[in-house]
């Protein structure tokens, strides 16, 4: 209860802070033609003839995009130390305050509360200034960012077309994916067509220990100092398809480098596939493919990972899709699993969509059942494809 006190504490505060902005504006400047008051605007940034940027609604003012994304999962299996299972259950809610700060300068914050276990933590899931074009092609971001590795890991969870995570991004990345804190530097190159290097200095958290159910679940991410890299390009095949191939690199320190003294690398590459035959139809088709080398003092481990996913939707509301997963694990004691899903989402609206997912660990003959409601309010919560 106190962590939703805290984050509507956070969002009567900004509104007060955007109005008493506002009110300095007008008695600071009392000979611009443009009249702002506390509460609205009589004249905006279209009626003297200027260009209103991206994120500011039409109108001068510091307020910036506000959104809050809730995301519900309800999920019954077979699996006995599930904690989770016949429980509905708030998954995440998500604040987000975008906009620009500076012509091609923008922040974006995204504060959370994730479920871990029986409570929620708040977290800053990540916060970053962008400096879109520091020279023609070259753009900085800098904070706490989902690194630019692979197709999905920069993806927020809540947008993904499946509920849960693929298995090899959980082995190979850590169940929240590869965030950092740091910069990257991504430079389009100017050919006919799009294609784009970032490269990425980050520290990660290290020694994280996760519990569930009282017994410490081995989990596996990179930690401390991470290099990253990625080269992706997008080509249209058509009018209605295009292809998009990436890939990545990172290299650093496990997750408990103190305790194993292990020097990781990890590899990927990604191909998407999107048609659309008519205005509301859409085919995707997407892989990745990881591979990691993880170097301990007794030798190496090298283990790989995939996934593919084929989508498809044939009308506006409702969208198909199926996945499969297969993945090794990182430990010396080796293991590998299968996992089909099947995917159904009635999409309500832009910004609201209920999901029912259907996987099978074909190893372990184990099946999780998920039904998801996802709400948005706010320009964050739209999925732009």
């Amino acid at each position: 209860m106190r962590y939703l006190i805290l984050f509507i504490t956070i969002i009567l505060s900004s509104f007060s802070f955007g109005g008493e902005i506002n009110k300095q504006i007008y008695s600071s400047d009392k000979s611009q033609s443009i009249t702002i008051n506390y509460t609205n605007s009589t004249s905006t940034q279209a009626d003297t003839g200027a260009t209103p940027l991206p994120g500011m609604r039409g109108i001068p003012s510091n307020l910036p995009d506000i959104s809050i994304i809730g995301d519900f999962v309800g999920k019954i299996s077979n699996i006995k130390d599930d904690n989770d299972k016949n429980k509905i259950l708030v998954r995440e809610i998500e604040l987000a305050m975008q906009g620009y700060i500076y012509p091609e300068m923008r922040a974006d914050v995204f504060l959370a509360l994730h479920r871990h276990g029986d409570h929620f933590e708040p977290e800053i899931c990540a916060a970053h200034v962008s400096f879109l074009r520091i020279v023609e092609g070259l753009s900085l971001n800098a904070g706490k960012i989902h690194v630019d590795f692979g197709k999905i890991n920069k993806v927020h969870q809540h947008h993904r077309p499946y509920t849960d995570q693929p298995s090899a991004l959980t082995n190979f990345l850590g169940p929240h994916g590869l965030v950092g804190e740091g910069a990257s530097l991504g430079y389009l190159f100017p050919l006919p067509f799009f294609a784009q290097i970032d490269i990425g200095a980050w520290r990660l958290p290290s020694e994280h220990k996760h519990e569930e159910g009282g017994a410490e679940i081995e989990e596996f991410s990179l930690a401390d100092k991470v290099y990253s890299s990625r080269l992706w390009t997008s080509l249209p095949l058509s009018d209605l398809s295009e292809l998009e191939i990436g890939a990545s690199a990172a290299i650093g320190k496990g997750l408990h480098h103190s305790e194993h003294q292990d020097e990781v690398k990890i590899f990927g590459s990604d191909i998407t596939l999107k048609l659309w035959p008519s205005a509301y139809e859409r085919l995707i088709f997407q892989n990745e493919l990881f591979y990691i080398i993880r170097k301990v003092p007794v030798g190496e481990l090298k283990r790989c990972g995939l996934y593919n996913y084929i989508g498809y939707q044939p009308s506006r509301y409702w969208s198909l899709g199926f996945r499969h997963d297969w993945s090794e694990n990182v430990f010396p004691d080796y293991q590998n699993s299968r996992r089909l899903s099947g995917i159904i989402t009635n999409h309500l609206t832009e910004t609201t969509t209920i999901r029912f997912q259907y996987s099978y660990n074909m190893a372990l003959k184990r099946y999780e059942a998920y039904l998801q409601l996802v709400f948005g309010i706010g320009p964050h919560s739209h999925i732009l494809e």
